[in-house]
């Protein structure tokens, strides 16, 4: 049974809508186009409490975001799964829509080095602003500038 959620998306979408699962408990949809991303999220915030989680796939080198949604009445979760290539790491903010997205886009810009677009604070929320890359990238090096950061030889 197709989720009535799932239906709205696939209709207001206009078919940039994969759908992977659809049993209207753990719903799972890939989004074709990047720039639907705040269309999604405000189709989805008509059911959904919160974005209680923004996952990073390295397939390097392309990103696969995965956003997960809740509906705490319902306890349905639906994750919408994007994907953004390498030559361009942007994408639009959700956080006006979800405030909850502030902190999950600020360590995926932190540790992936993901830009999104709009958003009211991007910068760094884990590491210092001056280290030098993003860690949990496949193709990040540990470099000299990575082991000096400190001022101390950090023996990698």
């Amino acid at each position: 049974m197709t989720s009535e959620l799932v239906e709205k998306l696939k209709s207001g979408l206009k078919g940039n809508i994969t759908v992977i699962s659809d049993d209207g408990v753990n719903d799972v949809v890939v989004l074709s186009d990047k720039k639907l991303i705040k269309s999604a999220a405000e189709l989805i915030k008509g059911t959904h409490d919160i974005l209680f989680m923004l996952t990073i796939v390295d397939r390097n080198p392309n990103f696969e975001l995965n956003y997960l949604f809740s509906n705490y009445r319902n306890k349905n979760i639906i994750i919408l799964r994007v994907n953004i290539t390498q030559d361009d790491y942007k994408i639009d903010t959700v956080s006006k829509v979800f405030p909850s997205a502030d902190w999950e886009e600020r360590e995926a810009y932190d540790l992936f080095g993901i830009e999104f677009k709009g958003h009211p604070d991007l910068r760094r929320i884990l590491l210092p602003e001056d280290w030098p890359g993003h860690p949990l990238r496949k193709d990040f090096e540990v470099t000299d500038d990575v082991r000096n950061w400190t001022g101390l030889d950090l023996k990698f």
